[in-house]
């Protein structure tokens, strides 16, 4: 049986042993999925399995597995490749078939050659996703990944393939013979691979003209991904100063995925050096390119596998919560029945942390817990149910030379999973990319600020907004963000149209007077006292590792509640509405709908699944309270 290899560092020979088992015509593609999905099954087992993102590429194996979890933030063209591939023997007296399935490089044994023009190869296709690391993931998130990370052996990428493969040389020499020039991949793999054998044996010295088309490739790589206020290489992600290591995964099933996706990925890594000659060799020959496919979407591509490693993908699942402190898989029935009988104590205990915050305005702080709780959980037409944006309006200068907002993000940070910082200066507006936009020459999605996955908690200090003109670029970002906060969908830029995509983004505005942009929540900051730096020490001693986490766990399961309005609250909202409208202060059809957005989110905050008549007269107590120290305001 295939258990007995250690699949984990030896993959590949799982998967040449099931091939052998079955037959190429026999059932093992299946077979291989069946054996590796049940193992993955296993927590202990996948406890072993060291994390890319935790995990320095020098210290992973090549062909090892490995987990990765990242959001989507590119998808390429659909990759082809030889599924199964014949290889002739020793002056061609034997011939073998072979699998080249989670491979990038077709490989043979000494002495062997790669038939690819044979009727008995086989060609399959998977899908291709460039991977960023979580957007906005906080350190804590990231430190306890990175204590469960198993131990791994060191291994250099070096000592990645096992058995011999045709060298530069053999392959050129192949293709001017009138055979046609197809590697295991034939859509996104090397056309020109390094001459390796095993580790112990002496490597082949490269032609000079390998020398210089990897040196032209670099380069190219580097010109062409370069960041042209430091020139470092451009890795496309959202968040400036953002770091971690990106992967180009590849799918093998139907599973689909969609842009900004979370996914958690396990598959094979394959970080062969080979992987960066990609494309490298156009001049004279033109059957070596893939169709009209120029040199710098071959750079961006094909970036070298110790920048971007590639994952061949044994199991992907999309993520609802990145919370490290709860299974990927929460169910929220499971979670109520854990957490529901302290869910009140806890969301009074985190009430009384923004209290203090928010420097003893306990308004401010309960406001500040609804919007945590909110998500889109429903679009009707236009509309997105469930977003609650809110503006922090009040913040002096006095709270502003005391670095207020600074403060406010780190705490908010310490206490979600994923959250960014939006300095709101005049400079920012009109230089930084907010919208993602298509290079056509690049063939690839240049990434903008606003390319976020769910549950991002976006903090915007627009008190760092100073006088001055938005120019054309600081208007286009200005009406995204607000696109953003009201109607949660950003229009991404592909040139010669618009494609509207959906977003789940929790916007924080923290401002001076009221935010230029219209929010679902405005509340006036009223402090009791004006001391930042006590009250964040205050909150600091509060803050213990063992009440952080169950803040931490209970504002992911809170959110993720499953919540229903059932038919007596229903009359009862109902009746209240009449009942206002006959008086000369009557709410609004429009009050009504945020009241109940409201109401579900002090609902789920208190644990509760639907609403209940104390939490209903809470919420209209809160949103007079909210109105009516508006209108004093403005008096």
């Amino acid at each position: 049986m295939p258990g007995v290899d250690d699949w984990i560092q030896s993959p590949l020979r799982t998967v040449d042993r099931i091939f052998e088992e079955c037959g190429p015509s026999g059932q093992w593609r299946e077979k291989v999925k069946e054996f590796f999905e049940s193992e993955i099954r296993k927590p202990s087992v996948l406890a072993k399995v060291p994390w890319v993102n935790e995990t320095p590429l020098h210290d992973l194996r090549c062909n090892q597995v490995v987990r990765f979890r990242g959001m989507v933030q590119d998808m390429f063209d659909n990759e082809f490749f030889l599924d199964v591939y014949e290889v002739h023997g020793s002056n061609n007296r034997s011939s073998s078939l072979q699998s080249g399935r989670y491979k990038d490089i077709a490989e043979c044994g000494a002495g062997e050659t790669i038939v690819t023009d044979s009727p008995r190869c086989e060609t399959g296709d998977r899908f291709t996703y460039y991977c960023i690391p979580v957007p906005g993931e906080n350190d804590w998130v990231k430190e306890i990944y990175q204590d469960r990370n198993p131990s791994t052996i060191s291994a250099s990428a070096s000592n990645c393939v096992s058995k011999k493969k045709r060298s530069a040389t053999e392959e050129q020499e192949h293709c001017s013979a009138g055979n046609t020039c197809a590697e295991l991949a034939t859509g996104d793999t090397d056309r020109m691979e390094l001459e390796e054998v095993n580790q112990g044996e002496k490597k082949r010295n490269k032609t000079d003209r390998q020398d210089e088309v990897t040196q032209n490739l670099q380069e190219t790589s580097i010109t062409t991904l370069a960041s042209p206020s430091n020139g470092t290489v451009d890795l496309n992600f959202p968040i400036p100063g953002m770091n971690g290591t990106p992967c180009l995964i590849k799918i093998y099933d139907d599973q689909i995925l969609s842009l900004n996706d979370i996914v958690e990925v396990v598959g094979i890594l394959s970080i062969d050096p080979a992987l960066s000659l990609l494309g490298s060799d156009h001049e004279g020959k033109p059957e070596m390119s893939v169709a009209t496919m120029e040199m710098e979407e071959d750079a961006v591509h094909c970036l070298p596998p110790s920048l971007v490693p590639r994952l061949h993908v044994l199991s992907a699942r999309k993520l609802s919560h990145t919370n490290p402190l709860l299974p990927a898989d929460l169910d929220c029935s499971g979670g109520i029945k854990t957490l529901k009988g302290s869910m009140r104590e806890t969301r009074e205990l985190l009430r009384r942390v923004f209290q203090e915050a928010f420097l003893g305005d306990a308004l401010a702080a309960e406001f500040m817990i609804c919007h945590l709780m909110s998500s889109v959980y429903l679009r009707q037409d236009i509309i997105a149910l469930g977003k609650y944006s809110m503006n922090i309006s009040g913040i002096n200068k006095s709270l502003q030379e005391q670095q207020y907002t600074t403060l406010m993000y780190k705490l908010i940070s310490s206490l979600v999973t994923q959250s960014s910082f939006f300095s709101m200066t005049l400079a920012n507006m009109n230089t930084m990319n907010f919208i993602p936009k298509k290079d056509y020459k690049t063939n690839r999605l240049v990434s903008g600020l606003l390319q976020l996955s769910q549950h991002v908690h976006l903090i915007v200090d627009e008190t760092a907004l100073t006088a001055g003109q938005l120019d054309t670029k600081g208007v286009q970002n200005l009406t995204a963000l607000g696109n953003v906060i009201n109607w949660q969908k950003t229009d991404y830029d592909f040139q010669y149209h618009q494609i509207e995509q959906h977003t789940n983004i929790p916007v924080l505005i923290l401002s001076e007077g009221r935010s230029m942009i219209s929010s679902d929540a405005e509340v006036r900051l009223e402090p009791k006292n004006l001391d930042v730096s006590a009250a964040f020490s205050n909150i600091q001693s509060m803050l213990t590792p063992d009440f952080l986490q169950t803040l931490r766990s209970y504002l992911t399961t809170a959110r993720l509640l499953d919540y229903t309005l059932s038919e007596e609250m229903q009359k009862m909202v109902q009746d209240d509405f009449v009942d206002s409208r006959k008086r000369d202060n009557g709410i609004t059809a429009s009050d009504l709908h945020s009241l109940l957005i409201l109401a579900r989110l002090v609902a789920v905050s208190c644990g509760e699944t639907s609403l209940t008549p104390d939490i209903w007269k809470s919420v209209k107590i809160l949103a007079n309270e909210q109105k009516l120290r508006l209108s004093a305001k403005l008096q």
